[in-house]
């Protein structure tokens, strides 16, 4: 959306190909027309996304029917000047008609794949990446992998997330606990996917451990669901909120005292780390994938996740509040610097620049 959204903005039209939420049982439309973009859901087969994410190779042919099957008329019957695509999967379905079709495309990954050394899946996704006319990495560590391929430096970049900063503001803290029925409580929040590589386990396990006076909630959902629920269910000072709408986040990042984001994968980027800086909050982060290059210890604590080191984070920042306070000032400002919408003019760029 946010992509989309900037786009308008600038006076282009966009057409979005997707498929029907596949993750999430959510209220969806096939077809939806807004100002200056429209939107094509393919109906697809929902819930079984989690059970093939073990394996690129069934993850592929589950996503890829779909957009290559119907690509094809999009572009006869819009005329795009260029295609973004996103990921290895619609890169591919991109490349092989947007080649065929004498389109511009233009690849962005959103993750660290760890492409092996040798053997047809890197030899495939170096053909990928060789054919398209642009492919931009989420993070310098995204970059440095795809540059590793033997990707040219000039058809090479990086790109930056950005938020809406009108939306993901500060709100008075005392207010927002009140709102959200926290009271005078200290809470460290986690948001995201319930999964293990996302390290919901480790800090589950922390909170049962660290001083009672810390609580945590929980904003997610995924196949740990259950597990969450039973543990909420046992420990008063954990709490499952659930899937929360993306419009009420603000409230809850600024009634947290801590954002703890403990992913025990290489990370791509993680958006809720822009979020909760924007709302003021600080950040608990893993040393993993590119956390590190989201943020920095002006703005929170970077840590290699293990129980213990998440207790002690988690407890340090609730013996020191002088401190949790200065980089909560911090937070905002460092966010407005690096996650403004201005930073879609590295996309834009891609889809102009000569190759």
């Amino acid at each position: 959306n946010d992509l989309v959204e900037a786009l308008v903005r600038r006076k282009n039209e966009v057409f979005v190909l997707a498929y029907r939420p596949l993750t999430t049982k959510v209220d969806w439309k096939v077809y939806e027309r807004r100002k200056g973009s429209e939107i094509l859901r393919i109906p697809w087969i929902p819930g079984i996304f989690y059970n093939l994410v073990e394996s690129p190779v069934l993850e592929f042919l589950y996503l890829f029917p779909g957009l290559f099957l119907l690509l094809p008329f999009i572009i006869i019957i819009k005329d795009p000047d260029v295609i973004h695509a996103h990921g290895l999967v619609a890169g591919f379905v991109g490349v092989c008609w947007g080649r065929l079709f004498g389109k511009r495309v233009v690849i962005s990954t959103h993750n660290i794949y760890h492409f092996p050394d040798t053997g047809a899946y890197r030899n495939f996704v170096k053909w990928i990446f060789g054919k398209s006319d642009f492919v931009m990495g989420l993070s310098k560590q995204e970059t440095g992998e795809l540059s590793s391929l033997g990707i040219q430096k000039t058809r090479l970049g990086t790109f930056t997330y950005w938020i809406d900063l009108n939306k993901f503001k500060p709100i008075s803290k005392i207010e927002a606990k009140k709102r959200v029925g926290w009271g005078e409580k200290f809470v460290s929040l986690f948001v995201g996917r319930l999964v293990s590589e996302k390290g919901i386990r480790p800090v589950l396990q922390a909170a049962e451990s660290w001083n009672k006076n810390i609580h945590l909630a929980v904003v997610g959902f995924g196949p740990l669901e259950a597990e969450v629920k039973r543990i909420s269910s046992n420990n008063k000072n954990v709490v499952f909120l659930g899937k929360i709408p993306n419009e009420n986040l603000p409230v809850y990042y600024s009634a947290a005292d801590i954002l703890i984001i403990p992913s025990t994968h290489e990370e791509g980027f993680g958006r809720v780390i822009l979020e909760s800086l924007a709302c003021g909050t600080p950040v608990i982060g893993s040393k993993r994938g590119a956390i590190p290059e989201a943020m920095d210890e002006s703005v929170g604590q970077l840590i290699d996740v293990n129980v213990k080191n998440i207790r002690g984070a988690a407890e340090y920042f609730y013996k020191n509040p002088d401190r949790l306070m200065k980089l909560s000032k911090n937070a905002r400002k460092f966010a407005e610097e690096k996650y403004s919408a201005a930073n879609v003019e590295q996309i834009i760029r891609a889809y102009t620049k000569e190759t």
